[in-house]
């Protein structure tokens, strides 16, 4: 089992998508671990060479771009797998992982990064998910399952985790309000639990429309009790959904 990646891991695969090939406009590694859960908890299961395409270009008409460096493309392809399998793990086993979130403290101290207009507004536990939620909701619209989904508790779900964004219309103002009443948060680190918790409802929420699509893609065929689960979660088939 590959492991998660470390923190000195992430800030060089933020790095890396800073020095992207023109013309290409990829994800920063906050937003891209948002895309990568929005990803994981779909409905109908996303290719790597789907997701790591619309990653690497948020354009998503520019990919693959001829001289890209092939060495810098396997490092970024091996780093976000880790990151993204580790993201399954956490939500499937679990019930949790560490998100990568913005440091305002170190943002702030930074004299030469002026304040984004996009916080201004925004209460100070969602500022640092807004650009984890704004990668969640790339991912949910490029990949449209979930927002197609018939069940309201994904939309319920997902909600918990928007909020944390600008609200662009009245309609979205009440929902904020009325998740601010039912599920009021303090701080930041509750704001975190909670969007992570969302997150897992989301994938236990959506677990057997995967399983499903997996069994079809195998034509029908037996799943062997030692085999991996259908679902995703990365257990064995007999330790998983075969238990019954």
């Amino acid at each position: 089992m590959k492991a998660d990646l470390t923190n000195t891991e992430i800030d060089e695969l933020d790095e890396l998508l800073q020095q992207a090939t023109e013309p290409l406009q990829p994800l920063d590694v906050v937003s891209l671990d948002g895309y990568l859960c929005a990803v994981a908890v779909q409905p109908r299961i996303v290719s790597p060479a789907d997701w790591l395409a619309r990653a690497l270009d948020t354009d998503g008409s520019r990919w693959p771009v001829a001289g890209c460096d092939d060495a810098w493309l396997t490092r970024v392809r091996a780093l976000m797998q880790r990151r993204y399998e580790a993201l399954v793990r956490g939500m499937a086993e679990e019930g949790f992982f560490d998100p990568v979130v913005s440091d305002l403290a170190q943002a702030a101290a930074d004299a030469e990064q002026p304040e984004d207009p996009t916080l201004e507004g925004l209460p100070a536990h969602s500022r640092p998910l807004v650009y984890w939620a704004s990668g969640f909701l790339y991912g949910a619209q490029t990949f449209e399952g979930l927002m197609e989904h018939p069940d309201d508790a994904v939309h319920l779900a997902m909600s918990r985790i928007l909020r944390h964004l600008p609200p662009e219309t009245d309609e979205d103002r009440a929902l904020v309000a009325e998740l601010d009443q039912q599920v009021p948060l303090r701080d930041e680190t509750q704001a975190i639990q909670d969007t992570v918790e969302a997150a897992v409802s989301l994938w236990n929420l959506t677990a057997q429309d995967r399983m499903a699509v997996r069994t079809v893609q195998r034509d029908s065929a037996k799943v062997g009790r030692n085999d991996p689960c259908p679902c995703g979660s990365g257990k064995k088939f007999k330790q998983c959904h075969g238990k019954a």
